[in-house]
């Protein structure tokens, strides 16, 4: 996936969790993999990713076995497309991998049913966490206990084509910038191309990106810490929309049909067709590398520029290694976690692969070998976790989320596009809105 986690990465973690309870579906072997849960003595992990991160992994994996030579590791790696479903249905076979890379979207949905395993009793031990921030570790925590060792730094921000503003005869803002200088920059961006151009993709139906921080500007969260009901309320949403209404009216913001045919479908995101220069879909620019020729940059979600207005931003851990609590080699997964997380050579095989690495020992440890828009994109990151690290008003990263997360977020996404599309009043969707997220987590 990408360098942080994306609307499109937890719509994608969506058929995880709708599977979460089933447990159903099988695990194959995949391309250069040997099948999860073999009758084998080895340890069995798997991942999802790019054929990039692939090979990665097997680098290292393979440096680790030479250092432990007892440990016999037999990996197995896919796409993300039905991951889960296969991990699922392994679990219900009684043939459950012994190591995974797993989604910090579903880690609360499997350490609650006690498919994982809690491996807080090995840290400080075999388990190497020195440079992790709470905050960080927060992100495979659940109810209180570790299950996850976090890749890396996971943080929202809004993707730039730099070299079209440049050319436009705009300046990048500075990090420090507001809503109110978002449509500011927006505005002047349809202005000097002519009409030809819009400043940022339509965020009104946006969740991590744009949503989620603003309600934490105002000191409210998407969901409560049970998951049970939403954590916001009706004004918060209201001026939200309200705020967008607004950007659509100044042309800063796309006409909605462009908003729909981006939805779940990177190719014909704003920023990646050349319709706006600003966008909140991180998956514009990941591990992959970017799916647009223009020179990109990075610049932390607005901050609330209202009395009282909190710092929003918030870091996460991009994706986690945890454990099977069926699996008998916990202890060695430990060992490879931990690998992972401190050994110097492995830090510079993986890269960006798994993530903006989670430490600042990591980070310096990768600098030199980076591209200039991943320096960028580290650097952004880099200033948006010391900021958080700083703010005396953060509120604590956001809990796993809960059962039926992917439906309300679509909920969200589709009001938007319903008050766009002139369908439906804001106050008369708000109302629905409310309604049916209710409904959703309540069942």
């Amino acid at each position: 996936m990408g360098h942080q986690i994306s609307r499109r990465t937890l719509f994608r973690s969506a058929s995880g969790i709708a599977v979460a309870g089933a447990l159903g579906t099988s695990l194959s072997a995949c391309s250069g993999g040997t099948g999860a849960g073999s009758t084998s003595s080895d340890l069995t992990m798997i991942w999802w990713g790019s054929d990039d991160r692939h090979a990665a992994y097997k680098k290292v994996l393979a440096a680790f076995q030479k250092k432990n030579p007892k440990i016999k590791i037999r990996p197995t790696y896919s796409g993300y497309d039905g991951y889960f479903d296969k991990f699922n249905t392994n679990i219900a076979g009684g043939s459950a991998p012994d190591l995974l890379q797993m989604d910090t979207a579903l880690v609360a949905q499997y350490a609650r049913k006690g498919v994982l395993a809690p491996i807080d009793s090995y840290v400080g031990k075999s388990l190497d966490l020195t440079g992790f921030s709470k905050t960080l570790l927060a992100a495979g925590t659940v109810d209180g206990k570790l299950y996850g060792v976090p890749s890396g730094i996971g943080v929202n921000q809004l993707t730039v084509n730099r070299s079209g503003l440049e050319k436009l005869g705009l300046e990048l803002p500075d990090r420090e910038w507001t809503w109110a200088d978002l449509k500011k920059i927006s505005t002047d961006v349809h202005k000097k191309s002519g009409g030809k151009i819009y400043g940022v993709d339509d965020g009104g139906g946006s969740t991590l990106q744009c949503f989620e921080v603003f309600a934490r500007e105002k000191g409210e969260t998407f969901f409560t810490e049970d998951g049970k009901k939403l954590g916001f309320t009706a004004d918060t949403l209201q001026e939200w929309w309200e705020y967008w209404a607004g950007m659509r009216k100044a042309n800063a913001s796309p006409p909605p049909a462009i908003t729909s045919a981006a939805h779940n479908d990177l190719t014909k995101n704003a920023v990646v067709i050349g319709k706006a220069l600003f966008t909140f879909d991180s998956g514009v620019y990941g591990a992959g590398g970017s799916i647009t020729d223009a020179q990109l940059d990075f610049l932390p979600t607005p901050q609330g520029d209202f009395s009282g207005a909190r710092e929003g931003n918030f870091v996460n851990g991009g994706v986690l290694l945890s454990a099977t609590k069926a699996s008998k080699k916990v202890a060695d997964s430990v060992k490879i976690m931990s690998y992972f997380a401190q050994d110097a050579t492995a830090i510079k095989d993986m890269q960006l692969l798994r993530g903006i690495p989670p430490t600042e020992k990591a980070r310096e440890l990768i600098a030199s070998g980076l591209t200039e828009t991943d320096k960028l994109n580290m650097a952004n990151a880099d200033y948006i976790a010391q900021r958080v690290g700083k703010a005396s008003d953060a509120l604590a990263a956001p809990a796993p989320p809960p059962q039926g997360a992917d439906q309300v977020w679509d909920l969200l996404f589709q009001s938007n596009l319903a008050v766009a599309f002139g369908k439906k009043s804001i106050k008369a969707q708000l109302g629905a809105f409310f309604d049916q997220s209710a409904g959703i987590l309540e069942g």
